[in-house]
């Protein structure tokens, strides 16, 4: 989970260093590297041997592999179509991000009470509002000058990642 948290940092340095000059072939690096965090979201989902419910984290993988795709596919066509993909490739994210909170909220009340909550509940919410910015950014400065800025998000959302992982690592280590 590491590795797919620095690939999303990665991800928004690289739209930042092609922000003014946007080609296929930098669309397509975007989508090649969100194809990898995917993938590396699934190796790890299928080798978690301590977490019994990998579900998140399977259709975490599956949602970056299928908009990797995408990405890559769209870069083909106009800036707009792949900011438009980034648009809703940030919306899946939010979306699963916040059922992934509620579920996980719903079982920590229900083992410790709410007053028992741990602190990945507020990553879950910190990528949740993240993500779900990240559409609602894309337009208002126009598709072209939307790219110098939107690479902040993923940034961001990698960053989030390597807390929750850290969190979890954390969390483990208390159980063992």
């Amino acid at each position: 989970m590491i590795a797919r948290g620095s690939l999303y940092i990665l991800i928004g340095a690289t739209m930042f260093v092609f922000a003014s000059t946007y080609s296929t072939q930098s669309g397509q690096l975007i989508g090649s590297m969100a194809i990898l965090a995917g993938a590396l979201q699934l190796l790890f989902s299928f080798s978690n041997r301590l977490d019994k419910n990998n579900i998140w984290g399977i259709l975490h993988g599956v949602t970056d592999i299928g908009f990797g795709i995408a990405i890559a596919v769209f870069s083909k066509g106009t800036i707009e179509g792949f900011v438009d993909m980034l648009g809703f490739w940030a919306m899946m994210h939010a979306f699963l991000q916040a059922v992934q909170a509620m579920y996980a909220f719903m079982g920590a009340r229900g083992v410790r009470g709410a007053a028992g909550i741990s602190s990945s509940n507020f990553v879950h919410l910190a990528n949740v509002l993240t993500a779900g910015g990240l559409p609602l950014l894309l337009h208002p400065a126009g598709f072209n000058n939307s790219m110098g800025f939107i690479g902040v998000f993923p940034i961001i959302l990698g960053i989030l990642i390597i807390m929750l992982t850290t969190q979890m690592r954390t969390q483990a280590a208390a159980v063992l």
